[in-house]
């Protein structure tokens, strides 16, 4: 079965955006995205707006090499993506092709793919980046060497810290005065830490977007559309 342009062009979004985080296989189902990294830092998971397809759902793993083979045909004449499907309904399999093209790509089957099925957090936290914030957590990443990113809340605002860890110097970049409270309870300081590779991937993609913190720290950012979530680390 042929498949729309804008699911074909969804499918890419959600693997590429996956990809940019580690993440190597997805399910996307009726009214949902689940995915999570191998190291289980990072989930997606995205339950608004996930389009109708014309199959119940598709597992999709080796995203790299789904991604290559995408582009093999996507800017050719007659391009087009078909769908193959097993009897139980899932999409075992894509095609893509041209007028002169054509190669296939093997989907995994979704029940084999390992995802959390919801987030066990309330979001209580709203904070605003800014692109010469996320420039310096990058730069603060090159000289520190750090592995995580403390997200700190206290008397001098919003800041970003990394600790060296053989010698443990620590970096600050204090990037804004206080972060937005969307529940009246909830404490004005606090500190989470995150892997710092994962956030700067999420941070460089919206430099200027916001994030959120819940009760339990997970931190969530909307990135091309899609909702990732960075889990906090001991």
């Amino acid at each position: 079965m042929k498949l729309s342009q804008d699911l074909v062009e969804y499918i890419e979004n959600v693997v590429k955006t996956g990809q940019s985080v580690n993440i190597d296989n997805v399910i996307i189902e009726p009214g949902a995205v689940r995915a999570i990294d191998e190291d289980r830092t990072v989930v997606m998971y995205q339950n608004e707006d996930v389009p109708a397809m014309p199959f119940g759902s598709i597992g999709l793993n080796r995203v790299g090499i789904l991604l290559s083979r995408l582009d093999l045909t996507k800017d050719r004449e007659g391009y087009r993506v078909d769908a193959g499907t097993t009897d139980d309904g899932w999409a075992r399999s894509l095609t893509m092709e041209s007028a002169d093209t054509k190669v296939g790509y093997l989907c995994a089957n979704p029940d084999t793919i390992q995802a959390p099925k919801s987030i066990n957090d309330t979001i209580i936290y709203q904070i605003q980046l800014n692109a010469e914030a996320v420039n310096l957590l990058q730069k603060g990443f090159a000289a520190m060497g750090a592995e995580t990113v403390g997200v700190v809340s206290d008397e001098r605002g919003l800041s970003f810290e990394l600790t060296e860890s053989v010698t443990s110097d620590v970096f600050v970049h204090t990037f804004s005065d206080h972060a937005i409270l969307l529940e009246d309870d909830a404490a004005a300081s606090f500190t989470h830490k995150y892997p710092v590779k994962t956030l700067l991937a999420l941070f460089k993609q919206n430099p200027d977007g916001v994030f959120e913190i819940g009760a339990k720290g997970i931190l969530r950012i909307n990135v091309n559309d899609l909702t990732i979530y960075v889990l906090p680390q001991v």
